[in-house]
């Protein structure tokens, strides 16, 4: 059982589109940067219809987000509001709340970090640049890789874990990432705000060689060159 029709939809459909065993909740509020309450009001009530629905599945996923450990955003709207539904997702009888940072696919959804990046650089336009901040960034195809893992593992219910790249990276490396593969110099302001914080991924380490997933050192140019190089 699949639910939702956006960037982490589409890499688990291979996988789960077929099961019913299994629910995967890939929908809901999409820009982090929302305030609207009643946005949040209708994922919390698709939510409770999909937990009530998948009742009896033997897994229910849904996904969280890092940015509850990150001091610049776990106070903001949209923080608040996952924790809530983290909170709704704990009394399935056999959940995984699977809290993800910034996740690199291809999406229309302008609000995500990379597409943000990719926009400004290719249409030359001037962006803030936080030269204190810190992002980790995980290609989507691993994401589906790493919870395939743990949802064959029918002991690793009623958690809550983190799937993230093992490096944060500086804003000022991703632009230039950005940038390499664009062919194209960024113009941007830079000011000296932003916080980096640590993401435990103790867990998804075990499971990481079986998911076929590596993280390299040329795992970000990588990442983006896949999904913002001349192909896009």
């Amino acid at each position: 059982m699949l639910i939702g029709s956006g960037l982490l939809a589409t890499a688990f459909v291979p996988m789960f589109s077929h099961r019913e065993d299994v629910c995967i909740y890939a929908a809901g509020v999409s820009n982090s940067s929302c305030t609207t309450p009643s946005e949040f009001g209708r994922e919390t009530q698709r939510l409770s219809d999909a937990l009530s629905l998948a009742l009896s599945t033997d897994a229910f996923v849904y996904f969280g987000t890092c940015s509850a450990l990150d001091p610049d955003a776990w106070n903001t709207p949209y923080v608040l509001h996952k924790l809530k539904m983290e909170k709704l997702v704990a009394e399935h009888p056999k959940h995984l709340i699977v809290r993800l940072p910034q996740v690199a696919g291809r999406t229309p959804n302008p609000h995500t970090l990379l597409n943000f990046l990719y926009a400004r650089i290719s249409r030359s336009e001037s962006f803030q640049l936080w030269t204190k901040a810190k992002r980790n960034i995980i290609d989507v195809d691993d994401v589906a890789a790493l919870v395939g893992q743990f949802v064959a593992d029918g002991s690793l219910r009623n958690i809550r874990l983190n799937i993230a790249n093992p490096y944060n990276y500086a804003m000022c490396d991703i632009v230039t990432a950005m940038e390499h593969v664009l062919g194209k110099r960024a113009t941007y302001d830079a000011t000296g705000r932003g916080s980096d914080y640590h993401i435990d991924v103790t867990e998804m380490l075990r499971v990481q060689d079986s998911a076929g997933v590596r993280f390299s050192e040329d795992y970000l140019k990588r990442a983006i060159g896949k999904y913002y190089g001349k192909s896009r």
